[in-house]
Order: C-alpha cells, then structure tokens, then sequence
C-alpha cells in the first residue's frame, strides 16, 4: 500500500511539471486569442444619464454590472461612462432609489448615449407591510408600531443568528446567554417587556412557528439566514388576527420567492472558538411559470467556558453545536394572476452541552407549506395548508468521578411534536373598505417519553386544536383618516392528557379532564395624515395565550426544583394594550417615530412554591423543592419606544433608538409582598445607536452600540439575581471587489465580561466574550 502511494507521489513529481507547463501554455493560448479578438472588435463608448422624474440629475449611482461589481459611478451631473466591446447586462443602485436593471445591446458608432430615469423608493410612510393586516397596506394606513428590516438592511449583514438583527429594534430585547451554542427555547426573544419569550409571536411566511409544547419558537436557527426577505416586527398584541400567543408583539420572517434575474449566492465565515458557517442560494424564475429557489447553511461552533474560573470544574466539557438547514420553494404563476407556493424546510441541529451532566441532544424539524393566493381577484383568496413536525432527543449523561467519564446515564428522552393546520382568508374591496374573512384551524399533538435506566418510564401527552374565525376591515374614511377593525373568535381545547409513571413501583397512569376554553380579541385603530410627511396614529388591541401541554402535564425535575404541571390552567389574557404614536419623515434625509402605550395582563403564568404536602403521593420529588405551575396575579406595563434615521449623505447613516418599560406586578395572589415588584427580565431602559458607512466602489463599515439597564432574573426581585447594566461595541467591515466580498466582524469590541444568565450565586453564564470572524461572498 504505501508502495503504491509513494510510487503514485514519484509519477506525480515526475510528470507534474511537464503537465503543469502545458496547461500553462495552454491558458495563455487561449488568452492571447481572446484578447486578441477583443482588440480586433470595436470599443464602445456608452455615456449614460442618469435623472429623476423631474429631470434633475442623480449623482453617486453605481452601475453594477453582472460578474464584475461596479464600473461605473455617477458624478454631480448624473453622468458615467462605460467603455466596453460587448453588450451587457447592469443594475442601477442609488440609497434613495430603486434599483432599475438594463440589458444594453451595443448599436454601430463609438459613442453611445443613453438616458435612463430613476423612480424613488417609497418614502417611509408608503412603505408595504404584510404582517400588521389581513392585507398588505402602506405603513400610513396603519395604527401599530411596525419595523420592517428589508433584506440588506445593516442589521441583517454578517449576522450570526436570525434574532441577532432584531437586537437593534426598539422595543425588542434578546436573549442568547451563550452564543450560538443557546438552543432552542433557551433563545428569548421578548417585545415590550411581558417576561417571556413565549408571548411574543414568531411566524414564517405568516405561518406560526411557537410550538405547543412550552409556547415559545424552539429553534430560531431553523431557517437559513441567507434566505430572509424581510423581517417585520408589529409591536403590540396582534391575536385579533393570529391568536394566542400575541401579546407583545408579533415578528413575522418572510422568505425570498425566486425572481426573473438569476439569484446565486455564497458565503463562508470563520472565527472564534473554532466557529464556522458557509451557506448557499440558487434560484430563478424559469419557463415563463415555474421558478424554483433552494437555500442552504451549515454551522458549527465549540463554544467556551461559560462560567468563573471558581464555579468551572476540570472535567466540565465547552458546549459544540452544530446544525444544517436546506429551505426550497417552489413556484407557479397561473394566467388569472394566482400563485401557487410550495415550501419545504430541512433542519438538522445537533448541541451538546452540559457541567455535572452532559445533554447529547438531537433535533429534527420539517416544515412544509402549500399555499395558492391572487392579490389580483376580485375576491382576492389567501389559502395556505400547512404541517410541521419536530422530533427532539436527548441523552443525558452524569459524571463518573470512578471512572473520571460521562458514562453514567441519567435519562434517555424523546419528545415528537407534530402540528398541522389550514389558514384561510378572502379579500375584497367595497367602497371605502377592505374586508377580509378568515378561518384558522391548527391542531398540535405532542408526546414525551423518558426512560431512567434500572428505574422506569416517566411519560406524558396531550394535543392542543384551535379552531378560530377572524374579520378585519380597513376603511379609508377620507385621504388622511384610516381605521383598522378587527375582531377575531379562537376556541381551543386541550384534549387526551396523559400521565404515566412507573418509577416509584407501582405504576401510575392519569387520565386528565379535557379543558377548554373560548376567547374574543377585538382591535380598533385610527391613523391620521397630518401632513403628506407626518402621521399621527393611536390602537386598542387584546390578546392571550393558551397554555401549553409542558406546563399541564409534565411532573419531573427541571433545575434546582421539581416542576409539576397544572391542567386546570387557563389561558394568559392581554386584557387591554393603548398605542398612541407619530411618525415623521423629512425628505430623503430623516425618519423619527415614537410611541406611548400602556398594557395590562392578567392570569399570567408562573410556576411557584409549594409545600411537599400539596404533592400527589404518586409523585416523588426527593429533596427538591418543589414549584406548580398557576395563573396569578395581574401585571401592568407602560412604556416609550422611539427610534431615529438620518442619512447624512448618500453613503453615510447614523441611527438611535430607545426603548423604556416599566412593569408592576399588581395582584400576587399566592404572596401579596410580590405586589410592587417588577417583571423578571425586563430591563428599563435600553438605547442602542449605530454609524453606517455604505459606499458600494469602496466599502462597508458600521459600528454599533448598545445600553441594556439593570433587570431582575426572578419575580421575587432577589438582588443576588440582579443583572448589571451593561454596554456592548459591535464592528462590521465588508470590503467588494465585482461579485466578491471580504469581510469582518467583531462582536464585544471591547471585550466586556458580563452575565448572559444568572439563577444563584452557584450557577450563572457568562456571555461571550469579544469574538472574531472573517468571511468570503460571492453574489451575482
């Protein structure tokens, strides 16, 4: 064997040179005669003007041209030249335009002049949300609190993770304690200050993703982040049109559809902590019907020492993570203007973490769409059927000091979770209205099986339906008066609840009472034009969130206690949020918006001390004290969300917000002392700003900075669980050379060492500290 190797090495050096010579002189063959084929054909030279639709010229225009990046700029007369020998394809881009493609075919003559227009891109108030109405509207005519992150936007380059873009959102904060090794529902992601992350509304493509079992999204890092057209995030509760779960807010993630020009992309990043992720886009639209987009993206970290040097053992293991995720849509245009959308989602996600115990998990999640609508019927239909299936195990492993290994199994689990449902709506146009009438039906079955070695089975089950109605009108009263109506009817039921355990040695099995319940979340909202630039706007809106089957059925041991679940639990109710809120935008220079609301919710759920005695005795907690889930209390919240835009030349950017909260805990039944208290997690005050330098011949450089103020990690506002104000430095660099780009990033500029999450002074983690990255992309 390594005869034949050696010998294969030998043949290789041996002929390598001769070889290499010839297909040297082979290439500068074939360049010589290209190069003078070119010189044989005559250059032309194309002088292009660029204006607007007064006539005005437009300077700083880059004309990017396919292949090779920008060739041409425009100077303070609108004018670029481009001298070339062949016709080409070129794309327009200006910040304060909209992107025009030319495909340039060279007539007889060296000079050639061209006259193209520019139309400007909507101004801010005109800009299209989908997520904030049944139908897609100008931000003029609506009443919520919207941000809208377009695809290329600078808080969407070179990120991480997906919520990593919306830390710069007023209003939003997240929470990722350790990197990209936090998984699942350990990410938070939580608008205006309501606690959890589960009542915030995560949808794809207005599809939602939380899941029944806890109520939260359990893998924001399930879709490719290459994929994202635009991120919308609607502050508020927004249930009258989606239901449970919208209570802060809604953040909806909406996908690339393929396009005409060829979209092909590729990117590759490495850094700190041995991390890295290379993703991948191809699409286009084919055969004048059909299109087809595939995205993928693969990413691998070994995380770090997130604890003190004092609380970090020598046997504890960093964490790793690793996961892989393929999006494909399908596409069919029909002759009546309809379109047909197939969706499906691969995601594979592999985290291993852990100190005295290792959790070896496994993650599969699929989710698959059909959906048909035609924005150009007179009953306009919107009708997408859906199924998403997710399938978590993970094997726990203790430390063996014997025998100095993680070799002692703690617990084998797996926990299948399977939903499926329909959204249906119409669409129609009646005098001064815009009707739409829905049906939402969504149906959830979840399992969890975990097996003890030597001492049994602990399982439980259940499903959740909805089965709800919705209707949403938009009236325009006159040019300057808008209102958003909505009402929207959810009756969901929690059926087939099961328990059983066979630990303690003689078997328990309980059979849980069916629970259900009905809920009614109307919205009401007015905007008003007060100038063609500014708008005033105020809304009234509901919401509530179902209980999932984790916090009904689940007994087991969950961090320094025992969790046992609560059937009877009902559903958490925004009993009411008011918005009142203006926007303001002044040429093509600056953008101001503020809003004031305040929120109150009641029936909040929260799991709480109890006395052993209060324990069924099929239960065995041990020693640990032991908390049950329950509705308690009320909460009052009112806050200022304000952000601020000012383009100070065409390549230059600078941005603000601030975002403040207050909460108050104003009815704790169980222990009235809690009354006064503020909300966990909920700092109140959060600024961030940034500085953007966007220059597409040279370059891109941004810096950010972001403020979060001390909060609590505990309803009981320990001090020991207060988390410190903190202040963190971002820096992105990109450097374009054609359809090539370098760039780099670093997180924590100044390396500030600080709590992600902190339970007791015997367990907390730290963030990550400054980290490094540079990448490579290619886009055509």
């Amino acid at each position: 064997m390594n005869f034949l190797k050696q010998r294969s090495i030998s043949e290789i050096s041996r002929n390598g040179p001769w070889r290499g010579l010839f297909i040297l002189m082979a290439l500068l063959f074939v360049l010589t005669v290209q190069g003078r084929a070119q010189t044989r054909q005559q250059l032309v030279q194309l002088v292009v003007q660029l204006e607007d639709s007064l006539g005005r010229p437009i300077p700083n225009a880059s004309i990017i041209q396919r292949g090779r990046g920008v060739v041409a700029v425009s100077d303070a007369n609108g004018e670029c030249t481009i001298t070339t020998a062949r016709s080409l394809h070129v794309e327009v881009s200006h910040v304060n335009y909209l992107p025009r493609e030319e495909y340039i075919e060279l007539l007889a003559g060296e000079v050639q002049h061209l006259q193209w227009v520019l139309r400007p891109k909507p101004q801010f108030l005109d800009a299209v949300s989908v997520t904030a109405s049944t139908m897609p509207k100008e931000l003029r005519k609506i009443a919520s609190s919207v941000s809208v992150l377009h695809r290329g936007a600078p808080e969407l380059q070179q990120i991480q993770t997906i919520d990593e873009a919306l830390a710069f959102v007023p209003g939003v904060m997240v929470d990722r304690s350790r990197g990209l090794t936090t998984t699942g529902t350990h990410t938070g992601v939580i608008l205006r200050g309501t606690g959890a992350a589960n009542r915030t509304l995560v949808l794809k493509d207005g599809v939602p993703i939380n899941d029944a079992y806890t109520g939260g999204v359990s893998e924001w890092n399930s879709l490719a982040g290459n994929s994202l057209e635009r991120i919308e995030v609607v502050r508020g509760p927004g249930s009258s049109i989606y239901g449970s779960s919208s209570m802060g807010g809604t953040i909806n993630l909406v996908t690339q559809l393929p396009t005409d020009k060829p979209i092909v992309g590729a990117d590759f990043r490495y850094g700190s902590m041995n991390t890295y992720q290379a993703s991948l886009k191809v699409g286009k639209r084919f055969a004048k019907r059909w299109g087809a987009i595939a995205f993928a993206e693969y990413k691998h970290t070994d995380g770090y020492a997130y604890m003190a040097d004092s609380l970090w053992k020598d046997h504890y293991q960093k964490p790793k993570m690793s996961l892989l995720n393929i999006n494909t849509k399908l596409t069919y245009d029909f002759d009546n203007g309809g379109m047909f959308i197939a969706t499906a989602d691969f995601n594979q996600q592999e985290p291993i973490s852990g100190t005295s115990t290792i959790y070896d998990d496994r993650t599969f999640t699929g989710n698959y769409q059909l959906r048909y609508h035609n924005t150009e019927a007179k009953f306009a239909p919107d009708i997408v059927v859906y199924y998403n299936l997710q399938n978590r195990a993970s094997h726990a492993r203790a430390w063996n000091a014997e025998e100095l290994a993680f070799n002692r199994t703690n617990y084998i689990s797996r926990v299948p979770l399977d939903t499926y449902g329909m959204i249906a709506k119409v669409s129609h146009s009646v005098w001064n209205h815009d009707i739409t009438v829905g049906a939402d039906l969504r149906f959830t079955e979840v399992a969890s099986r975990k097996h003890y070695p030597e001492k049994g089975d602990q399982n439980f089950s259940g499903r959740q339906d909805f089965i709800s109605f919705f209707l949403n009108d938009d009236i325009s009263f006159t040019q300057k008066l808008h209102a958003n109506l909505g009402l929207r009817f959810d009756r969901w039921a929690n059926r087939n609840g099961r328990f059983a355990d066979d630990m303690s040695g003689d078997g328990v099995f309980i059979a849980y009472d069916n629970a259900h319940s009905s809920v009614w979340t109307p919205k009401v909202g007015l905007t008003y034009d007060v100038l063609a630039n500014l708008r005033l706007r105020s809304v009234y809106a509901t919401g509530f969130r179902a209980p999932g089957a984790f916090y009904m059925y689940n007994a087991a041991p969950l961090g320094s206690s025992f969790r046992l679940g609560n059937p009877e639990l009902k559903p958490e109710r925004m009993r009411y949020s008011i918005d009142f809120g203006a926007d303001l935008q002044l040429m093509d220079k600056l953008e101001l918006s503020a809003t004031v609301y305040r929120s109150q919710y009641s029936d909040f759920l929260s799991a709480v001390l109890i006395d052993a005695s209060e324990v069924p005795e099929y239960f065995d907690p041990g020693s640990l004290p032991v908390r049950r889930y329950i509705n308690i209390g009320k909460v009052g919240l009112w806050g200022l969300e304000s952000s601020v835009k000012y383009n100070i030349s065409p390549f230059v950017t600078i941005q603000a917000s601030y975002f403040h909260n207050q909460s108050e805990i104003k009815k704790y039944e169980p222990n009235p002392e809690y009354e006064g208290k503020e909300m966990n997690d909920n700092p109140r005050n959060i600024y961030s700003g940034a500085f953007i330098y966007d220059n597409p011949r040279i370059g891109h450089i941004s810096i950010w900075g972001r403020h979060t103020d001390t909060f609590f990690g505990d309803l009981e506002n320990t001090a020991e669980k207060k988390m410190d104000a903190v202040r963190v430095v971002d820096l992105k660099l990109e450097r374009r050379i054609g359809p090539m780009g370098v760039n780099l990033t670093i997180n924590n500029v100044f390396d500030k060492l600080y709590y992600g999450s902190y339970t007791s002074p015997t367990s907390y983690y730290y963030a990550p500290g400054r980290t490094l990255f540079v990448g490579i992309n290619y886009q055509l």
